[in-house]
């Protein structure tokens, strides 16, 4: 797909930073890895390390997490902190889960990404992708449509004169930052896309049917 590439203004060479950005789709994480700078750390659900081939790898690589457990969340948070300290970035989905809404809204943000940045000091990169789920939106099955992505890396906010009480401030912020980039054009799965269009296919079955006929006709 081609991807159209914003990036309003980089954190200084070598800062690790927190980035947080919506999840609208299965495509997310890869286009995330392709355009932020650096090694990379990313917090996903642990489901995702059962995924056959690619999950083991996922697994032992990277962050997961059991939102449902308070327990793995703050395991979570502990090892984010230590990627953060190491000067690994961490790539964190606020809404905790994909959108029902693509594209047009978010699920309400969680504080822990806002929260790990203020404790460790560190810049705040909202991400927008308002098309991802356009290109691969998650519904049951596997459904893929060519579409132009894009991607926008906003102003990082800095976090060092912030406290815990900052938090909801800062969570507003980031949200606002990331919607600003949706497109109510492009709201909402769209429709299964159909290769051939359906004239085309009537065509093709009238022809095959006259040809039939004609077979079927005594020689002459």
């Amino acid at each position: 797909m081609p991807v159209s590439i914003v990036r309003k203004n980089q954190p200084p060479a070598g800062q690790p930073c927190v980035y947080v950005a919506n999840h609208s789709s299965y495509i997310d994480i890869p286009l995330l890895f392709s355009t932020l700078p650096g090694f990379l750390n990313i917090i996903g659900k642990d489901t995702l390390a059962k995924t056959p081939l690619w999950g083991p790898i996922f697994g032992s690589a990277y962050i997961t997490v059991n939102r449902n457990s308070a327990v793995s969340r703050g395991r979570s948070m502990v090892l984010a902190k230590q990627s953060l300290t190491a000067g690994r970035s961490v790539v964190i989905f606020p809404e905790g889960t994909i959108s029902e809404k693509p594209g047009e809204q978010m699920v309400p943000f969680k504080d822990g990404a806002f929260q790990l940045a203020i404790a460790a000091g560190v810049p705040l990169v909202p991400v927008s992708m308002p098309l991802n789920h356009r290109f691969m939106p998650d519904i049951s099955g596997l459904r893929i449509r060519y579409t132009p992505l894009r991607i926008v890396l906003h102003e990082p906010i800095p976090t060092h004169n912030l406290t815990m009480a900052d938090v909801p401030a800062l969570k507003q912020r980031a949200h606002d930052l990331i919607a600003s980039e949706f497109q109510p054009e492009a709201a909402g799965v769209p429709p299964a896309f159909t290769w051939r269009p359906t004239q085309a296919v009537e065509q093709k079955t009238e022809q095959h049917s006259n040809d039939r006929a004609e077979l079927s006709l005594p020689n002459s």
